[in-house]
């Protein structure tokens, strides 16, 4: 039993460890994407008058170099009618795909550039 309690401790130690938050910046606009691993997402977009719009995703894509979150279907829909938001490491990019774009059913990996972002793992 004990052996048992430890090895299920380990699990649950491993997979916090993998538990991570990216945190995606964009240079030069408003905007910034934020997705916990397991967890939901906000998509940030300045106004231009210092307010915001703010949409809330879930995690729907992760390979590593890649996070995507899409619109919570439970949250209300934001004004953008953005459908997916991907943080790209590798690239240094954040991705943005629109409701209409999404129906044409891109990779991610294919994603239309939104903006370069400074983009990091936490």
């Amino acid at each position: 039993m004990r052996a048992f309690i430890i090895l299920v401790a380990a699990a649950l130690t491993a997979c916090a460890a993998n538990a991570a938050d990216w945190v995606s910046v964009c240079y030069g606009q408003d905007a910034q994407y934020m997705q916990t691993i397991g967890g939901p997402g906000y998509f940030h977009i300045g106004n231009g008058d210092g307010t915001y719009d703010t949409q809330k995703l879930t995690q729907a894509y992760y390979d590593g170099n890649i996070v995507c979150g899409t619109a919570d279907p439970k949250a209300p829909v934001g004004s953008n009618h953005v459908g997916m938001v991907c943080a790209d490491k590798s690239r240094k990019v954040i991705s943005v795909m629109y409701l209409e774009q999404m129906k044409q059913k891109h990779s991610p990996k294919d994603a239309p550039a939104y903006c370069n972002a400074r983009v990091s793992v936490h």
